[in-house]
């Protein structure tokens, strides 16, 4: 099993919330985890707009129904790590914008935000999977997370296999025999998603603080381009693919309109479109579509006008990464043309 990380976090010997250093928190204490009711006649409607509900055939989950809690809570993420862990010891993702399925209710819910995951192996901090769960349900009430979910990833289609397996990729819910726990904290202003997953060997935590998508790659103009191919000798674009397809999307078109218009304003350049892919899927296929898609992007430059002795093409697939292939950001970094200079 890969060690991927989730998200929370122990502090001191019973795991404290705290905003800088953690104070210690009564052990063992037990903790009332509520449940929604998610009757048939509710319209599962969510205080912002990331999160994306079951099919209407499914009884609703009623976020309305949870409490909105204004207590102050410690910074993002919230929790630690249980003390005296080393850092080998701890495997973390971290994400400014992610995505994640859990499940409310008796649904699959997608939600999307800021994302942390932590996970540590019991024997490294020398605790029972009953101490850890226990630390956590207690910090996580502290909280006022209410308990959401009533059914695991695998319980909610335990008669198909392909469905099983699918419920545990969206949830990255990758051992079964785990417990399974979704807690939501309801701000005012925000919703909070907890998950908590923990067995024999070791514990998952994921933390998921719901916001909207913020967009921050932007076309690079003609002028822009030529600037950096002037400095570095290479620029990268992001230019928007149908997905596992070469075909340009619509939202990809400006991008390749201003290569042309670099090309025009300077007739002695001459370029070399490498495409670049991250690392999901087949290697193979990852070169060969990534050749493709430099070829998609010759070709609109050919019907623009611009000679083809002006113009190569390479597909690279994953070799050349410029971010790690870990989360989703450095994955869509990786997923990219670049223009080298030619000389």
């Amino acid at each position: 099993m890969s060690r991927h990380s989730v998200a929370i976090v122990l502090a001191v010997m019973s795991f404290s919330l705290a905003a800088c250093k953690p104070k210690p928190a009564e052990q063992h204490a037990d903790v009332a985890a509520a449940t929604t009711d998610p009757s048939p006649g509710s319209n599962g409607a969510s205080t912002t707009p990331t999160s994306s509900a079951a099919p209407a055939s499914q009884a609703q989950f009623d976020i309305e129904k949870v409490p909105v809690n204004n207590a102050v809570l410690p910074p993002f993420p919230y929790l630690e790590y249980p003390p005296g862990l080393n850092e080998e010891g701890m495997f973390t993702k971290k994400a400014n914008f992610d995505s994640l399925y859990v499940v409310a209710g008796k649904q699959l819910r997608k939600v999307e935000g800021r994302f942390e995951s932590h996970r540590f192996y019991l024997s490294d901090v020398k605790m029972s999977e009953v101490e850890a769960r226990r630390n956590y349900e207690n910090l996580i009430a502290q909280m006022g997370g209410v308990k959401v979910n009533e059914a695991t990833p695998t319980e909610l289609a335990p008669d198909s296999v392909d469905e099983i397996i699918a419920n545990q990729e969206k949830t990255r819910y990758a051992d079964g025999s785990m417990s399974y726990d979704v807690y939501l904290v309801r701000k005012p202003d925000q919703l909070v998603w907890i998950v908590l997953m923990a067995g024999s060997s070791y514990v998952n935590t994921f933390v998921m603080a719901e916001q909207p998508f913020k967009q921050t790659v932007a076309f690079v103009t003609a002028d822009a381009m030529q600037t950096q191919l002037a400095s570095a000798g290479h620029v990268a674009l992001y230019i928007n693919f149908d997905t596992d397809k070469a075909s340009i999307r619509p939202d990809g078109r400006p991008a390749v309109d201003e290569i042309a218009k670099l090309l025009e304003k300077d007739s002695s350049l001459k370029l070399t479109i490498e495409g670049h892919t991250d690392n999901v899927g087949d290697p193979a296929h990852n070169k060969a579509l990534s050749q493709q898609r430099a070829d998609a992007v010759m070709g609109s430059l050919l019907a623009a006008g611009i000679a083809k002795e002006r113009l190569g093409t390479v597909g690279l697939g994953d070799t050349k990464p410029v971010a790690d292939n870990k989360d989703e950001e450095g994955r869509a970094k990786n997923r990219r043309v670049e223009l080298v200079k030619r000389t």
